[in-house]
C-alpha cells in the first residue's frame, strides 16, 4: 500500500505514523481530570496541521497563555489604579514643529532652512511650514524618495536633540543664577552681622570706662549703657549670650557695693538699678532651660555676695520685736531676687527668729508683769502678725499641726484663759481675729466665753439702790466678737436668774409699781437693741412684764401667792451648768456663787500642757483612742517630729497619767517636771 517507515499511511503519507494509543481514565474521575488525548493522538494532529501549512497549538497550552496574559493586564491596571486611583490612559506620541520648539525654548534660534526644507515623499512637493509636516510620522517610502527623507529624519533628530542640550543649559543656568543670588544674600547677612558684633565689642569695651569715683555713680552709668547694649542687640541676647556679658560687667561695682552695705539702715541700695536691667540679667538660654538644676551667672552671683550680707544682718543686727527695717528689706529685693533665695532668708533667717521669739512670749507670767517696756511690749505678738503676709500657708494657716500661727494660736488660748477680763479687750484682738480666721471663734467659745460666765456670775449683782453695771459692760465688750444668740444665752444663763429674783423679792415686798416699771424700763435700754430683738431675751423681759402684771392683780396677797421665778425653757446647757447666784439687796443676803464646772478645768489644763509642751519643743499628738477604763482620751508626747516615740499620756483633773513601758496596763501620775521631758525624749 505504499507505507514508507517514518511517513504516514496511505499513497500521500497522510495518515497516522504511530499506531493508536489507548489511555484509561483512573476510576472514580470525571471529565477533565486527566487529559483526554494521548501524546500520540496530539502529535498525529500537530503533523496533519503542518502538511496542510498550519501551526496546531495544544488547547491547553493556549489556554494557559491566554491565563498568563489576563493576569498580567489585571495587574498593570491595578498598579496604575494604586499609583494614580484611575487607569492611566495610553500614552499618544507628540510631535513639535520647529516653531513650537524655537517659541519654548527661550534663546534658541532656528535656522531657516530647517523651517523650509522639501517634503518630496508624497506625490506633489510641498513646502513644510512651522505648523506642518515636519515631525509628523513618515510613511514607508521608496528608494528614489530615501534622500529627502533621511535629510529630513536627520534635520528633526538634530533639532530635537539641540532642544533638549539648549534645555538642559537653560535650567541649569536658572540654578547657578538661583544659587549664587542666595549665596549673596547669605554673604550679606554676614557681613550685617560681622558690622553688628563689631559695633557689639566697641559698646561692650565702653562698659568699663567711668568718669565718676564714687561706686554707685559707676553703677549708675554702666546701667545706663547695659540698657543701650540690651534695647540695640535685643535680637542678640541669646546669640551672644549678652546676660552673662552683663552680670560680668557689674559683678566688680557690686562686691564693692556689698563690702560697705548696711542692709537694714540702706534696705534700697541698687533696688532701682537691678530692676532696670531685670529684664537682661534675668534671661535665660536654651540650654540653661533644659539644665534647670544649675544657677544662672545672675543667681549666682546674688547667692555668693548678696546672701551672706542679708544672713549676717538678719542675724547679728535684727531685732525681731522691731520688723520694719527687715519688712522694708524683704519688700525691696522680692522682685529682684531668685525666688529659691527669696525662700532661704524667710525659710532660714526670719522664722527660726519669729519662732524664738514667740517661745519666749510668755502671756500668763507677763500680764502679771508691769516693769520694763521691753516685757510690756510682749504682752502682744503685733510683730509676727506684721510678716504673715511675707510667709507660706504652712505659716499662716493655724489649722497645721506645726508652723508659726499654731504656735501663736496655743499661746492666744493662754491669754484667754489668763487674760484680766475688768481690763477690756484683748490687745490687738482684732488682728488676732483677722490672723486665725474660724480657730479666733473656737478659741473664744472655750475658753474665754466660761470665764465671761463665772465673771458674771461672781462679780455682777443686780442692786437697784446703787447699780454697778461694771461687770456686764465688761462682758458686752466682747459682743462684737461672739455671735448675739451666744451673747443672749450668757445673759439668760448668768443675768436674768438674778434680775428676775431680785424683781420677785422687790415685787413681795410692798412695792411702788411706778418705780417698778421704770427700773424696769431703764434695765431694757442698758442692752443693745440688737440684743433685746433676740427672741430669747425677749422671753425674758416678757416673763419680767408677766410677773409684774401677777403682782399688781394680787396686790397685798403677793408676797404669799406670788411665785418665785423658775429657769425658762429658753436656758440651754451652759446655763444649766452655770447656775444663777441669788442677788444681794439691803434685805435679802447674797447666795454663794457655784464652783466652775469641771470640765473647763480639764480643757484650761490641756491647754496648759500644750503651751508646756511647745515651750519644751515637745510635741503633743492625739491617739483617737480611750482610756480602756475611765474613758478618758489618748495622745503621745512626744520630741520627735515624725510622731512616734515619747509617751503615751491622758488628763484627769489637773494630773498628767502616763502610761508604763514594761506594763501597758499600768498609768502613773507624772507632774510638768524634766521627768516628762526625758520620758518624751526616749530617755
Amino acid at each position: 500500500m505504499g507505507y514508507k517507515e517514518g511517513q504516514g499511511l496511505g499513497s500521500s503519507g497522510q495518515g497516522i505514523v504511530n499506531p493508536i494509543e489507548v489511555q484509561a481514565r483512573p476510576q472514580g474521575i470525571g471529565l477533565g481530570g486527566v487529559r483526554e488525548k494521548t501524546k500520540q493522538a496530539r502529535e498525529e494532529e500537530k503533523r496533519e496541521a503542518a502538511r496542510r501549512g498550519e501551526v496546531l497549538e495544544d488547547s491547553s497550552d493556549e489556554e494557559r497563555k491566554r491565563r498568563q496574559k489576563r493576569r498580567e493586564e489585571k495587574k498593570q491596571q491595578r498598579d496604575s489604579r494604586s499609583a494614580t486611583g484611575t487607569p492611566i490612559p495610553r500614552a499618544k506620541p507628540k510631535f513639535r514643529t520647529a516653531r513650537e520648539m524655537e517659541d519654548d525654548m527661550a534663546g534658541l534660534e532656528v535656522p531657516n532652512v530647517l523651517k523650509s526644507l522639501i517634503d518630496a515623499t508624497g506625490k506633489e512637493q510641498r513646502v513644510l511650514t512651522s505648523t506642518a509636516g515636519l515631525m509628523a510620522p513618515l510613511e514607508f517610502v521608496n528608494e528614489s524618495e530615501g534622500e529627502a527623507l533621511k535629510i529630513a529624519r536627520r534635520a528633526r533628530t538634530d533639532l530635537e536633540a539641540f532642544a533638549d542640550e539648549w534645555k538642559g543649559l537653560t535650567e541649569r543656568k536658572n540654578y547657578i543664577e538661583m544659587e549664587e543670588a542666595q549665596t549673596v544674600e547669605e554673604l550679606d547677612t554676614q557681613q550685617h552681622k560681622i558690622d553688628q558684633l563689631g559695633q557689639l565689642i566697641a559698646a561692650v569695651g565702653q562698659l568699663e570706662i567711668f568718669t565718676e569715683d564714687d561706686t554707685i555713680a559707676r553703677f549708675d552709668q554702666l546701667t545706663g549703657k547695659l540698657e543701650s547694649i540690651e534695647s540695640a542687640y535685643r535680637e542678640m541676647v541669646d546669640d551672644y549670650r549678652l546676660s552673662e556679658t552683663a552680670v560680668a560687667a557689674i559683678h566688680p561695682l557690686f562686691r564693692q557695693a556689698m563690702e560697705d552695705w548696711e542692709p537694714l539702715k540702706e534696705p534700697t541700695l541698687l533696688v532701682s538699678h537691678l530692676r532696670r536691667l531685670l529684664p537682661l540679667l534675668s534671661r535665660k538660654s536654651t540650654e540653661e532651660n533644659k539644665h534647670r538644676q544649675s544657677t544662672s551667672p545672675y543667681e549666682t552671683m546674688i547667692y555668693t555676695l548678696w546672701l551672706p550680707r542679708v544672713r549676717s544682718a538678719l542675724l547679728n543686727d535684727w531685732d525681731v520685736y522691731d520688723p520694719a527695717p527687715a519688712t522694708a528689706l524683704v519688700v525691696a529685693w522680692k522682685e529682684i531676687i531668685p525666688p529659691f533665695i527669696y525662700t532661704n532668708v524667710l525659710d532660714q533667717l526670719v522664722v527660726p527668729k519669729l519662732s524664738n521669739a514667740l517661745k519666749e512670749w510668755k502671756p500668763r507670767s507677763s500680764s502679771r508683769r508691769h516693769g520694763s517696756s521691753r516685757q510690756h511690749s510682749q504682752k502682744f505678738p503685733w510683730w509676727l502678725f506684721t510678716w504673715l503676709q511675707y510667709l507660706d500657708e504652712r505659716h499662716t494657716n493655724p489649722k497645721h499641726a506645726t508652723g508659726l500661727l499654731s504656735d501663736a494660736k496655743r499661746k492666744f488660748r493662754v491669754v484667754l484663759d489668763t487674760w484680766d477680763i475688768r481690763q477690756g479687750l484683748i490687745n490687738g484682738v482684732e488682728l488676732w481675729k483677722d490672723a486665725l480666721g474660724s480657730e479666733f471663734d473656737v478659741s473664744l467659745r472655750n475658753h474665754l466665753l466660761p470665764r465671761l460666765a463665772r465673771h458674771l456670775r461672781e462679780d455682777f449683782e443686780v442692786n437697784p439702790q446703787d447699780q454697778d453695771l461694771t461687770a456686764l459692760e465688761d462682758v458686752l465688750k466682747w459682743k462684737p466678737f461672739f455671735k448675739l444668740n451666744v451673747i443672749g444665752l450668757l445673759l439668760v444663763a448668768e443675768f436674768f436668774p438674778k434680775w428676775h429674783q431680785i424683781l420677785y423679792v422687790w415685787l413681795t415686798n410692798d412695792p411702788n409699781y411706778e418705780e417698778v416699771a421704770e427700773w424696769f424700763s431703764w434695765w431694757c435700754s442698758q442692752f443693745p437693741e440688737e440684743i433685746n430683738q433676740l427672741k430669747i431675751v425677749d422671753e425674758e423681759w416678757t416673763k419680767g412684764l408677766v410677773t409684774m402684771d401677777r403682782a399688781s392683780r394680787l396686790g397685798d396677797r403677793a408676797a404669799a401667792e406670788l411665785p418665785p421665778p423658775t429657769a425658762t425653757t429658753a436656758t440651754t446647757q451652759t446655763a444649766k451648768e452655770t447656775a444663777a447666784a441669788q442677788p444681794a439687796i439691803s434685805d435679802v443676803p447674797p447666795a454663794q456663787a457655784p464652783r466652775k464646772p469641771k470640765v473647763a478645768e480639764e480643757v484650761a489644763f490641756k491647754d496648759i500642757l500644750e503651751v508646756w509642751c511647745a515651750e519644751q519643743g515637745l510635741i503633743m499628738l492625739p491617739l483617737r483612742e480611750a482610756h480602756p477604763q475611765n474613758g478618758q482620751p489618748l495622745f503621745r508626747i512626744t520630741a520627735s517630729a515624725t510622731g512616734k516615740g515619747g509617751v503615751v499620756a491622758f488628763i484627769q483633773g489637773d494630773v498628767v497619767w502616763t502610761q508604763n513601758k514594761k506594763a501597758k496596763d499600768l498609768w502613773e501620775p507624772m507632774g510638768l517636771e524634766d521627768r516628762l521631758v526625758e520620758r518624751a525624749e526616749g530617755r
